[in-house]
C-alpha cells in the first residue's frame, strides 16, 4: 500500500498511543493479577464461564481485559499496515 509521508506519521503516532493505553492497562491489571492469584486470561475465561463472581472489581477487571484486548488489536493492525507501506512523495 502506497502512502504519504504524512499518513504514516499518523499511523506512527496512533501506534505510540496504542503502546502507551496497553502499557497503563497492564500496570492496572497488575494488582488484580496478584491479588487473586490469575493471570487476566484465566480470569477472563473463568468471569465468561460464571465463576469468578459477580464482586464489582470483577466487572472493572473484564471490562480493562476486553480494553487491553481492543487497544492490542489496534496496535497489531497499525504495525500491519505500517509493515506494509511504501512511502510515495507528497
Amino acid at each position: 500500500m502506497k502512502l504519504k509521508p504524512e499518513i504514516t506519521r499518523i499511523l506512527q503516532r496512533e501506534m505510540s498511543v496504542s503502546e502507551i493505553a496497553i502499557n497503563r492497562l497492564k500496570r492496572k491489571l497488575y494488582p488484580l493479577e496478584e491479588e487473586y492469584g490469575w493471570s487476566t486470561e484465566l480470569f477472563v475465561e473463568k468471569f465468561n464461564q460464571g465463576e469468578a463472581g459477580d464482586d464489582q472489581v470483577f466487572f472493572r477487571w473484564y471490562a480493562m481485559a476486553e480494553a487491553l484486548k481492543d487497544w492490542q488489536n489496534t496496535s497489531h493492525s497499525l504495525e500491519e499496515a505500517l509493515a506494509g507501506a511504501e512511502l510515495v512523495s507528497a
